[in-house]
């Protein structure tokens, strides 16, 4: 189809590629450029919008971060950003810099292009979202568990006669680990590293859904809408895509493990539960006979002849306990994409909005149905989905996967003729990783949705026609949005 043309085979490249600062084809006037670079399988996105007279356009970065790319490249990507922001050289400045979330595929390019950000930039305003405000005694918690959450996948990974069982966890846990040169910074000091950025601008904004609209120092007529994540912590840990939601038609076709849950693998993997171990072993020590126990001889004769037997492997149950790990890398994996930082930038007087959701999952989405916001020179507040239904151009959430973008109260709510999505996806690396991205339903509904206006970030794809009669300009480095 139109939105899926393959270009020639992609050629592999030690470095990112080089491109020019403006794509072929670029208007000369424009109220924002929306550039997604074509990094592989994460998000960077650079917003540019103009100023009035002969001032610099401000320059927003959200996200800078991908998997299974090493630091030659993202410094090679950053380069570049440096190029665009500051085309006659000296340094750059981003007027913001905002992170949605704490995962790699978002973050990893502070780390691994860390001199670049340090040497070659100024820092505006940094935003994060509130579930990063640490002086917060529930962010601690949530943050606390998710720490114990990892050491436990991590624990487990390592213990003796791990297989199957436990395919696809590292996997996810590759959101969440260490950087791929250095193996020395974690996604978390990426995280610390743009607070302190931030900090020394004093400038450091912890955004809540709800607040009141963000003005855009020197650019008129754009205010800046916080979605999510939601302050629900019911809904900021719904990211399990239920049998009713399928029924009722709720998203495009997790039950938690849960803190006890957790305790209970984190004793079996041999990671301190608590100071509580005993608590939390499935059989108490009276009641436990090992092969080492000197009562395993009153018993040796009755397991060789049924549970050992090698012809009723169906009896063993030492390794389905490890089934339950999965779950935890799910729940670990959906709970940190659910505080995404969600932002609605909305030109006021054409009503035009750009959608920013992150990773954002379920009850994220579903906290936006109760979110209003009080609005200069309106009578009454304006609800969250009004911005969905002035939508123009969505980021489709969490690399097209099937519980990231909502269906009732989400894509069927976005309404506007001009619809434009962009996937940040490179597929051989998410086929690398058996996730299905883009979800097959959800791609259909975006293609339909949007009159083909589907646009991937992945290298080996070139937009459609009918992208391009919408403002999309496109090179090997970075895929280009222009609202005129």
């Amino acid at each position: 189809m139109a939105t899926a043309k393959k270009t020639a085979a992609k050629k592999a490249v030690d470095g990112f590629p080089a491109a020019p600062l403006a794509a072929p084809g670029s208007p000369a006037n424009y109220r924002v450029r929306v550039r997604m670079y074509r990094h592989g399988l994460g998000d960077c996105f650079l917003l540019t919008f103009p100023r009035k007279g002969k001032a610099a356009p401000l320059q927003m970065l959200l996200d800078c971060g991908a998997l299974a790319r090493d630091g030659a490249f993202m410094t090679g990507l950053v380069e570049h950003i440096h190029k665009t922001v500051a085309p006659k050289g000296g340094k750059g400045r981003l007027d913001v810099v905002a992170a949605t979330h704490e995962h790699k595929d978002h973050l990893s390019g502070f780390n691994q292009a860390r001199e670049v950000f340090n040497t070659k930039f100024d820092f505006g305003a940094v935003w994060l979202g509130w579930t990063e405000n640490l002086t917060k005694p529930e962010i601690e918690k949530i943050k606390s568990a998710r720490r114990k959450a990892a050491e436990t996948l991590r624990a487990a990974l390592a213990m003796p006669g791990v297989g199957p069982e436990l395919a696809g966890v590292s996997d996810l846990l590759q959101f969440s680990g260490e950087e791929d040169t250095t193996g020395s910074r974690t996604v978390a000091e990426a995280l610390e590293y743009l607070k302190l950025r931030g900090s020394e601008t004093g400038d450091l904004r912890y955004l809540e859904p709800g607040q009141e609209p963000i003005a855009l120092d020197g650019v008129d007529g754009v205010r800046v809408y916080v979605l999510g994540p939601p302050k629900d912590p019911i809904l900021l840990k719904g990211s399990e895509v239920t049998g009713k939601m399928k029924r009722e038609d709720v998203i495009y076709h997790l039950g938690a493990t849960g803190a006890v849950g957790m305790d209970a693998l984190a004793a079996a993997a041999g990671v301190e539960a608590n100071g509580d171990e005993e608590r939390f072993s499935p059989f108490a020590a009276e009641h436990r006979i090992t092969r080492q126990s000197p009562y395993f001889a009153n018993v040796e004769q009755f397991l060789s002849q049924t549970y050992d037997d090698p012809g009723q492997g169906w009896r063993q149950i030492e390794t389905d306990w490890m089934q339950a790990f999965g779950q935890l890398a799910l729940d670990l994996d959906s709970d940190t994409n659910n505080t995404s930082l969600v932002l609605a930038f909305e030109f006021v007087k054409t009503g035009e909005v750009l959608l920013f959701v992150g990773d954002a999952q379920v009850g994220n989405w579903q906290s936006w149905a109760d979110v209003q916001f009080a609005v200069p020179g309106r009578a009454k507040p304006l609800p969250a989905h009004d911005l969905l239904n002035r939508t123009v151009f969505y980021k489709v959430g969490h690399h097209g996967s099937h519980n990231a973008t909502l269906k009732a109260g989400g894509l069927e709510l976005m309404n506007q003729p001009g619809l434009v999505a962009f996937i940040p996806l490179d597929r051989a690396t998410a086929q690398a990783q058996r996730w299905d991205m883009p979800a097959g339903p959800l791609f259909d509904a975006l293609v339909k949705k949007t009159g083909e206006r589907v646009v991937l970030s992945d290298a080996g794809e070139t937009p459609g026609e009918e992208a391009k009669a919408a403002g999309v300009r496109a090179t090997a480095a970075y895929v280009d949005y222009f609202l005129v």
